[in-house]
């Protein structure tokens, strides 16, 4: 049997909807996330998470050091991040 492989973007953004039917709102730490995906049995290292929310998925940052970047998060005060609905 054949496994689809997700990215970890992939799987940050399954977590991220399910994470936001939990709580019942578009607000999250990166810690938070972190978290959730560990509990749902991710295979990405902590680093890596962080680095997709803080550099690669971050539609509001400064700055960008990857070639391939996504606009799925924005981040809004005190280092919390919401996904983009735009």
């Amino acid at each position: 049997m054949l496994t689809e492989k997700k990215t970890c973007r992939d799987e940050l953004l399954i977590a991220l909807r399910e994470l936001i039917k939990t709580t019942g709102k578009n607000e999250f730490s990166i810690n938070e996330i972190i978290t959730f995906m560990n509990n749902q049995g991710t295979m990405f290292k902590k680093g890596t998470i962080r680095n997709h929310i803080k550099y690669r998925c971050y539609a509001n940052a400064k700055q960008r050091y990857h070639a391939t970047n996504y606009d799925d998060l924005i981040m809004l005060e005190n280092g919390l991040y919401s996904l983009n609905t735009k």
